[in-house]
């Protein structure tokens, strides 16, 4: 789904400097399955699971001696306390995605947003994702400045916070939440819902865009995204 410079193919130079930046000519794009994100279009709900429980549970100590004689837990307990772990974190990645969703999309939708335009770039060790434009009912666009002003004057973070979605931050700006939220951590969870979570980390650098229609509760990538960029760099 993004277009692609592979660096595990390309030859380092023997001095060790860094290479020049890859020209838009040199990325390839990967659709889906091949780049390993979901099959198009990806889907999501606004129905919100019941909240996972907070799990506590009691370690197993060792003893003095044990420690002493070098023992260790068995493997098997281990394992099991790893993926109760695993499990627990995925469900509650479940609930405050959805969550999110549920808060969200009513409130654009009564705004009359129809659809969402994001872009993502990033590589080697992490992705980025931000929101571009909103795509309005009557056929207009809108900036995410001026999308987040409008969603301000909705008192949309007190939606957010009522909801659990996030917390006030007294010493920030109403204005700045709402831009910093819908830019980023909006964009970001549609953007793992279609890359994975993973995205960006690998030999390789990125680019792309897609778009969340609101209606259909689909995000697509953009095979016709123009190399607009902000964490990587790239030339003509």
């Amino acid at each position: 789904m993004p277009f692609v410079y592979d660096y595990s193919q390309v030859e380092w130079p023997d001095d060790d400097g860094d290479l020049p930046p890859p020209r838009v000519s040199e990325f390839v794009y990967l659709p889906a399955p091949e780049y390993g994100g979901v099959h198009e279009p990806a889907h999501f709900t606004l129905d919100v699971p019941p909240e996972p429980a907070v799990v506590r549970r009691n370690p197993v100590r060792m003893s003095l001696w044990d420690r002493l004689l070098g023992r260790r837990r068995p493997a098997e307990q281990v394992r099991a306390s790893v993926e109760a772990d695993m499990k627990a974190q995925m469900a509650r990645g479940v609930f405050s995605s959805q969550r999110l969703f549920a808060t969200t999309v009513p409130v654009l939708r009564a705004l009359g947003v129809k659809q969402l335009y994001g872009r993502y770039d990033g590589g080697n060790d992490e992705g980025f994702s931000w929101l571009d434009n909103a795509l309005m009912r009557d056929g207009t666009r809108i900036d995410a400045d001026t999308l987040a002003q409008r969603l301000m004057e909705q008192k949309f973070l007190d939606e957010l916070t009522a909801k659990g979605v996030m917390k006030r931050i007294d010493r920030t700006s109403e204005l700045d939440q709402v831009r910093s939220f819908i830019r980023d951590w909006m964009c970001t969870e549609w953007a793992n819902l279609l890359l994975g979570g993973s995205y960006g980390t690998g030999e390789y650098v990125m680019y792309g865009a897609f778009v969340v229609d609101l209606d259909d509760c689909t995000v697509i990538d953009d095979p016709k995204a123009d190399p607009v960029v902000s964490n990587i760099e790239i030339t003509g």
